[in-house]
């Protein structure tokens, strides 16, 4: 957090320039540039909420989210404070205001999703976990793809607000095929069979649980495709009529063979299953469109040293995508630190744990140099270790243990 808020700082000692820099702080500009700013602000301090809570070893949550809430404010204004003694940056209460509502609500939502864990141990379960945990994430991910889908980038619009903005984009609509849209259909088709797997746990199943399941995520992206036309992003008719339907196709899947699969595989086959299974999904998801870069000049430019810092590559980007794609990364990783929670490849040795999960992350990232149109970034590594730890956790400290291993003697 210090390298991302603090670092090319430029610091200069002249208190002249500084108290007026602390004045203009109180009286701080509201544009859309500085709502997209607070998202990113509010994403990068929900991080600490959730790292506060799930590392804690108190059984108080409701004063570890106290706690976590007072952290962020303290670390938001001294951060603000050290930008006052920067020419080139500019302190704002604005900014203590989202960096404080960040880490409230990364502290709230852990302690939920550690309370609805609990709750669900002693239920019936197809992996052992509540789906809650694999699903949930799962469709997070999901929607933050609909809002920024990849490739699809933009800066705060310089005039018109996003009304005016989302106007345009709908006036400009059309239908174009890309390739990115054949790799989107397994991932919003699996978004919709994990959906009606965490409807079918938590409920008895019914003839029409699928078609809602279909009809609302359907729904759901196709608004948050639509919606992105707000934040200067081309809607495009083709992704949402294309991922709707794979939302639709998985839940339909799901209603015809889900019985059928939970019968084939049980016990560690499954858990086995669900993770082959689950990475591939995740090598869909680094390695999209799947064409190689050919020229050596582009694969080079990949080794620069704001790819090795973290955070680097996203603190001198303004736009949503830098907020949510770390964000999707997360969302993408904890269901597979849950799984291995309760069914590790190996419950000792180094292949136990985390270790293979962590190792998927880094050679997906490294994939990137040689993916055209990817960019290498220690970032998404790292927040995706930070998701497969956070899942892992939350599991164990809610008293579940393995069952055995996944991987067959």
């Amino acid at each position: 957090m210090l390298l991302a808020t603090l670092s090319q700082l430029d610091f200069s000692p002249n208190i002249a320039d500084a108290a007026a820099r602390l004045h203009r702080a109180f009286e701080p500009s509201l544009e859309w540039r500085d709502a997209v700013d607070g998202l990113r602000n509010i994403t990068l301090f929900a991080g600490l909420g959730v790292v506060w809570i799930t590392t804690s070893r108190s059984a108080h949550i409701r004063r570890e989210i106290r706690v976590a809430t007072l952290t962020s404010l303290l670390l938001s204004a001294a951060i603000e404070a050290c930008q006052v003694f920067s020419p080139i940056r500019t302190a704002s209460l604005i900014d203590v205001a989202t960096d404080t509502l960040g880490g409230l609500a990364g502290a709230i939502a852990t302690a939920l999703l550690i309370i609805a864990v609990q709750d669900a141990r002693q239920k019936r379960s197809y992996l052992g976990i509540p789906m809650l945990v694999f699903a949930g994430p799962y469709a997070l991910a999901i929607l933050c793809e609909a809002l920024t889908p990849l490739f699809q980038t933009a800066s705060p619009p310089d005039g018109g607000g996003p009304l005016q903005q989302f106007a345009a984009r709908l006036q400009e609509a059309q239908v174009d095929w890309m390739l990115s849209d054949i790799f989107d259909v397994p991932l919003f088709v699996a978004a919709g069979f994990l959906l009606v797997a965490l409807a079918r746990e938590r409920r008895r199943a019914t003839a029409a649980q699928w078609a809602v399941v279909a009809g609302v995520g359907a729904i759901v992206v196709a608004a948050a495709h639509v919606v992105h036309g707000a934040i200067q992003l081309q809607v495009r008719l083709t992704a949402v009529m294309i991922d709707g339907a794979s939302m639709a196709l998985g839940a339909w899947l799901a209603d015809r063979r889900l019985g059928a699969l939970t019968q084939r595989w049980r016990g560690g086959a499954r858990a086995l299953a669900t993770l082959v299974a689950y990475g591939a999904l995740l090598l869909i998801w680094g390695w999209r469109p799947f064409l190689p870069e050919t020229h050596f000049e582009m694969i080079a430019t990949q080794f620069n040293t704001s790819a090795f810092i973290p955070l680097g590559l996203l603190a001198g980007r303004v736009d949503t995508f830098s907020a949510l794609h770390a964000a999707q990364q997360f969302f993408l990783y904890l269901p597979l630190g849950a799984l291995l929670a309760v069914w590790p490849l190996r419950t000792t040795g180094p292949w136990s744990a985390l270790w293979p999960a962590a190792g998927l992350g880094f050679v997906i990232e490294l994939g990137h140099i040689v993916v055209a149109g990817r960019t290498l970034d220690l970032t998404n590594a790292l927040v995706a270790c930070a998701g497969l730890a956070t899942g892992w956790t939350v599991v164990r400290r809610c008293g579940y243990r393995p069952y055995g291993e996944a991987w067959p003697q």
